[in-house]
């Protein structure tokens, strides 16, 4: 089928890694929405227009979806950390001697070291198209938009952590790993730059009438899909067909009829983000599983011991908020919410990412467990030397007692007329005994 000559709208979605992750657990601490609050009125005072919280003003913000239909319940932390729109004016694209209009840009920050981005662009179609040529233009003018969001990622993610920093946020920096990846040329981690690209394409009808399986026929060379059977509708109205896939999703409807319940853009955003997040999990897991077995090679100090096991009790409570936190989330997902993610479950192949990454949770808690055995048993060691050496120094006072003893008794000259013998009983013992207490002593230093 081809395309009529009009104008049609196209949304980019993807993620983008941060560089840090944001101590959840302080946040909660402190009270979440309240540091919210906080850092958004600092934003506001020097005039950094665009800043926002989610379901705070939203009217100001989206141009087709309510925040709250995305959930039927509450969540324990909100969808984001915190929002910023970036409206453009005149911004155009002449791309394949098509013409794309750049409308807006909105960022979502989340608190694992992941944020997300959803570009809003019009295609104006002056001449006629195949739907699967359409589909081709917009993928090849995906690699467009990277030179318009990447300096603002850039910049507003920097600006979000001098901020954070100033109200005394805990954040842990992953630069550091990403760098060492790149060395090795293992899975690098890029940051702050977009991802990858979700399209999605939205179709209107001319009519006000129900959304038949003949609209789906006429522009479904737009989806690509990784099951057998295709795609799936998720809609739960019939003047609406939506249909999240891989790489593309395709949304039909009349705008003067479109159900407020389904906010695919904000459910896919979502997604993107546990998606990417789970990822980066999974990475910085496996390089320090790396890290732990080159370890093993020589016997560590207890320092060392400490801080690795301070460093694994700290990723793998991050790790369990992180589970923890996805699972509220998808309870809490409206009805439709809730279709639209399972789809993109069995597209994506979520569930067999998350299931790997808890595998490497289980071994991450086998590991705290080893590492603690280990400094137990090396404290052990130290605290067994201590009493070696204060029982070696305990001999001395009894040592002395009998030198004052040997004086008073006048067996200095005894010893004197019998030096001979007296020497080759004591040079023995006494050599033994300090040559026990510098080994031991030895021992004691070094193992720390």
């Amino acid at each position: 089928m081809q395309l009529k000559k009009r104008t049609y709208k196209v949304v980019f979605i993807g993620p983008y890694y941060t560089g840090f992750f944001i101590n959840s657990s302080t946040l909660i601490d402190k009270g979440y929405t309240n540091i919210q609050a906080k850092m958004l009125t600092s934003l506001k005072e020097i005039n950094d227009q665009g800043w926002f919280i989610e379901m705070d003003n939203k009217e100001d913000v989206l141009w087709d979806v309510e925040f709250s239909s995305m959930y039927g319940g509450t969540t324990m932390i909100p969808a984001s950390f915190l929002g910023r729109v970036v409206n453009f004016t005149d911004n155009i694209i002449v791309f394949e001697q098509f013409q794309f209009t750049i409308v807006k840009v909105l960022f979502f920050y989340h608190d694992y070291g992941v944020g997300t981005f959803r570009v809003k662009v019009e295609v104006n179609v002056d001449r006629e198209i195949e739907v699967s040529g359409f589909r081709q233009l917009i993928e090849q003018f995906s690699a467009q938009l990277g030179n318009i969001i990447n300096p603002l990622i850039e910049k507003d993610t920097l600006t979000l952590k001098s901020y954070l920093e100033k109200f005394s946020i805990p954040l842990e920096s992953y630069e550091q790993i990403s760098e060492e990846l790149k060395e090795k040329h293992l899975d690098h981690i890029p940051i702050r730059s977009s991802l990858w690209f979700h399209r999605v394409f939205h179709f209107y009808l001319e009519e006000k009438r129900p959304v038949t399986e003949d609209d789906y026929l006429k522009y479904k060379d737009v989806l690509y899909s990784s099951q057998m059977d295709g795609p799936k509708n998720c809609s739960l109205n019939e003047y609406a067909q939506v249909y999240p896939s891989f790489n593309f999703s395709l949304f039909l409807y009349h705008p003067e009829t479109r159900p407020k319940d389904i906010c695919l853009n904000r459910v896919l955003e979502i997604a993107e983000y546990y998606y990417a997040a789970t990822s980066l999990l999974d990475t910085i897991l496996f390089n320090e599983f790396a890290k732990f077995a080159r370890k093993k090679e020589y016997p560590p100090k207890i320092k060392k011991l400490e801080d690795e096991l301070k460093s694994l009790k700290n990723l793998s409570s991050q790790l369990d908020l992180f589970l923890l936190t996805l699972k509220d989330s998808i309870i809490n997902l409206s009805p439709s919410s809730i279709l639209m993610w399972r789809n993109i479950d069995r597209e994506w192949y979520y569930t067999s990412m998350l299931e790997t990454l808890k595998e490497k949770s289980n071994l991450l808690t086998t590991q705290v467990n080893e590492t603690l055995d280990e400094l137990n048993q090396k404290r052990a060691q130290i605290l067994n030397r201590f009493v070696k050496i204060f029982t070696l120094l305990a001999i001395i006072g009894p040592a002395l007692e009998i030198y004052v003893l040997i004086q008073d008794l006048n067996i200095i000259n005894l010893v004197l007329s019998h030096l001979g013998i007296f020497l080759s009983i004591s040079i023995p013992i006494v050599s033994v005994i300090i040559i026990l207490f510098l080994y031991y002593t030895k021992k004691l230093m070094f193992d720390y």
